[in-house]
């Protein structure tokens, strides 16, 4: 009986650590899981991105050497797994492969972040702040140009964004098409320097000087018909 006992000990022990081999396995397996989603969702996300840029500005989406590397490397470690999973998981299989993946990921995003500089440079409108600043106290642009700061600001934050995602370059898309209509409607092409300066000054605390009232500004306010909202008052001594 002990001889028996001893064997089934022996077998129980040996089972035990097998069950506990397992379960390393198991445990290096998902943490290494949980690295390469991580690298999968960064290389989904440029990818998505550089696509969407691609279309917009008209470009062909271009390979690079690095991604060859990776998917070597990728290859690699897959035959590795079958061949020998305690080897695969104590060698330096995933270490090549999560080193030269992350190189080409890291490659992806420095295209997509390039391609979005440029595509927000061409597309976002060129909003004059002095314009800005002389109609936001007036009467019949004070809403709009409340509007065009709050669309200014949203497409500030959206350009801020490193890599943006298809969802985000839509909201872009739409937000710029928004703001080119308000700035439209302001009918500022016309607008002079000493148009400016003068609703500027006479929207502020201290008002403008008398002499800025030119015949080309009286004009544009009546054209307008705010010129009624425009007073004269002495200057504070």
């Amino acid at each position: 009986m002990i001889v028996v006992d001893a064997a089934r000990l022996e077998a129980l022990a040996a089972e035990v650590t097998l069950l506990r081999r397992s379960q390393q396995h198991g445990q290096s397996l998902a943490h290494r899981r949980q690295l390469t989603d991580a690298l999968l969702a960064r290389a989904q996300n440029a990818w998505a991105s550089t696509a969407a840029l691609s279309e917009r500005l008209g470009e062909e989406p271009s390979s690079s050497p690095l991604f060859e590397i990776a998917l070597t490397k990728i290859s690699g470690w897959c035959s590795a797994l079958d061949e020998d999973l305690g080897a695969a998981l104590t060698g330096d299989f995933f270490a090549g492969f999560q080193s030269a993946t992350d190189k080409a990921v890291r490659e992806l995003e420095r295209r997509a972040t390039g391609m979005w500089q440029r595509y927000a440079g061409q597309k976002t409108p060129n909003i004059s702040v002095e314009v800005l600043a002389a109609l936001e106290d007036d009467p019949r642009a004070g809403s709009t140009v409340a509007r065009i700061e709050h669309l200014a600001e949203r497409l500030l934050r959206l350009r801020d964004r490193p890599i943006p995602s298809p969802e985000e370059l839509n909201e872009f898309d739409d937000a710029t098409a928004q703001l080119r209509s308000a700035w439209v409607t302001l009918d500022v092409a016309s607008l002079s320097e000493e148009i400016v300066a003068f609703v500027r000054a006479a929207n502020g605390e201290r008002g403008a000087p008398l002499d800025s009232l030119t015949t080309p500004v009286r004009e544009w306010l009546e054209q307008r018909g705010v010129a009624s909202h425009y007073v004269i008052r002495p200057a504070d001594q």
